[in-house]
């Protein structure tokens, strides 16, 4: 299929198949922007376009670290993801125990406390934490929040795990006190709920990808029993839920922006606070398929990915739609506003091409 980008955004496309096994062409765009260098200023398409993520990737070592950023190549989602990763910093410059953080997006925002490293210290059979050193800028993701895997004892060929979070830290159980003292605490925190045992039950926290076995996302997958080893496998069980797509926690998954949205970014970066208006959303995406009639979307984005350490955020946008004979039945794809030269080529039922002349400036022409 011949792709016709006009956004100069990073497009590609591939198949995926729904549970009742139709198989679906996807086509899926991201567009980087650059924060604004004034709070409320504008937003500009930046000049260093991230590229389409192939595959999940990491902090460390793929099942036993946090998702840094997953694949672009979803299906579909029925909401829209906001991903953040980055640090928290000290309000002005000057070194801090614990800061609050957060991001909003029109009417969604979420918040939690960033804390400075400490530890578990045994005070006979009670544990305490100890204070938290001060920083400046403070790395957090799901691998320093409450979680964990309980490895303490170095003879357990079966370690336990906090299910919500199994690489998080802080927690232990209570058959390992005795290994407890030194064990790292989360860098991260709900607000207003303060983590005083290792054997307790927190809420993990960060603005990261969620993983996809962790409970609330891993119930959405369907059952893989017998029957769908049986009569069932390759394809997905009757109750896998496309909500299984979603890589934000549910506390991350907002309604499709439209473009305009208020941004607010709170001691994520040096100085302190961002704010600035999401640009206009809606990506026009037109699908030609020679047995039908295309499919024209004016698509809005799924994703909402933020950069924060570089001061940009990127938007992914993809359309969907089935494939009855086979994939080669897809011409053309246009991305964004279709050229006067497109539109004449299409009318006229001739081949669009695109010619560059030799000052590297395109020129259109229309052939047969």
């Amino acid at each position: 299929m011949q792709i016709w980008n006009q956004t100069g955004y990073p497009t590609e496309f591939t198949m995926g198949m729904d549970k009742a096994g139709h198989e679906y062409i996807v086509v899926v765009v991201k567009g980087t922007f650059d924060f604004p260098e004034a709070p409320g200023g504008l937003v500009r398409k930046s000049s260093i376009q991230m590229p389409l993520v192939m595959a999940d990737t990491h902090t460390g070592d793929p099942g036993y670290s946090a998702t840094l950023w997953e694949t672009d190549f979803a299906f579909r989602k029925p909401r829209c993801d906001v991903i953040a990763n980055g640090c928290a910093y000290a309000p002005g410059g000057r070194p801090t125990e614990r800061v609050t953080v957060g991001i909003k997006l029109g009417n969604w925002s979420k918040v939690f406390d960033v804390l400075g490293h400490r530890e578990w210290r045994a005070l006979g059979p009670v544990f305490s934490a100890s204070a938290p050193q001060p920083f400046l800028r403070q790395p957090f993701s799901y691998d320093s929040a409450w979680g964990g895997t309980d490895r303490l004892d170095p003879d357990d060929d079966l370690p336990a795990s906090y299910r919500q979070n199994p690489c998080g830290t802080g927690w232990a159980r209570t058959r390992n006190q005795r290994l407890i003292p030194g064990l790292r605490l989360p860098n991260t925190q709900a607000t207003g709920e303060e983590i005083r045992s290792p054997f307790g039950d927190y809420r993990p926290m960060s603005f990261g990808p969620y993983g996809r076995a962790w409970p609330g996302r891993i119930e959405f997958a369907g059952t893989y029993d017998q029957n769908w080893i049986d009569n069932i496998f390759p394809f997905l069980p009757p109750d896998f839920d496309e909500r299984y797509f979603q890589m934000a926690p549910a506390d991350q998954q907002v309604d499709f922006p439209k473009g305009g949205e208020d941004v607010v970014i709170v001691n994520l970066t040096p100085s302190g606070r961002e704010s600035f208006r999401l640009p206009p959303a809606s990506l026009p995406i037109t699908l030609f398929n020679a047995n039908e009639k295309p499919l024209e979307s004016a698509a809005l984005p799924d994703t909402v990915l933020f950069d924060l350490e570089n001061r940009r955020f990127s938007l992914v946008w993809r359309v969907s739609q089935r494939i009855h004979r086979t994939i080669l039945d897809f011409s053309e794809c246009w991305i964004g506003p279709p050229t006067r030269g497109m539109l004449r080529a299409r009318a006229a039922g001739k081949r669009y091409i695109r010619l560059i002349d030799p000052s590297g400036r395109g020129a259109e022409a229309d052939a047969a």
